[in-house]
């Protein structure tokens, strides 16, 4: 009987090629980084990272995702598994390529509200300067800048000094 098993095997891989070897060469890579990402406490975030899904549960997709490839097989197994709505395709197809690309499923740091500059503050200031009854959409045409951006420097940061 193992013999059997070895010839059907050999003939398998023989009809199939390497790409078997490949496939299971990188599943079993997959498996020690989801291992080793399920030991890691899930980096030190406590309880679930956002309103729908916990850690646990992102993970349990990236790992039914890798396996099979398929979101719709992922939605069905969450939602037999955790008894509750399964994430949309965008989340888990967004939770695989994060997971693969960093080898973390935690949300990062967001950059903020962006800055305006001293250089941009100072050519407002200027246009306004030349006429005070300009208006804000006029302005940000010459500008080329947002009206938000000419707004922004109107209302907090313009002063008008001579």
């Amino acid at each position: 009987m193992v013999r059997f098993k070895k010839l059907t095997r050999n003939l398998f891989l023989t009809l199939h090629g390497h790409n078997l070897h490949r496939q299971q060469r990188q599943l079993s890579k997959f498996l020690m980084r989801y291992q080793h990402f399920a030991s890691h406490a899930y980096c030190g975030t406590a309880g679930p990272v956002s309103k729908m899904v916990s850690q646990q549960e992102k993970a349990s997709c990236v790992l039914r995702f890798e396996v099979s490839r398929s979101v719709i097989t992922v939605q069905r197994e969450f939602r037999a598994r955790f008894r509750k709505d399964a994430p949309c395709r965008n989340n888990i197809t967004r939770w695989y390529r994060q997971f693969v690309e960093t080898g973390c499923l935690c949300k990062g740091k967001s950059p903020g509200r962006p800055r305006v500059s001293d250089d941009s503050t100072e050519r407002v200031r200027e246009v306004f300067l030349r006429s005070l009854r300009k208006s804000v959409a006029r302005a940000s045409m010459e500008l080329d800048m947002p009206k938000m951006t000419v707004w922004k420097v109107l209302l907090k940061r313009l002063c008008f000094k001579p």
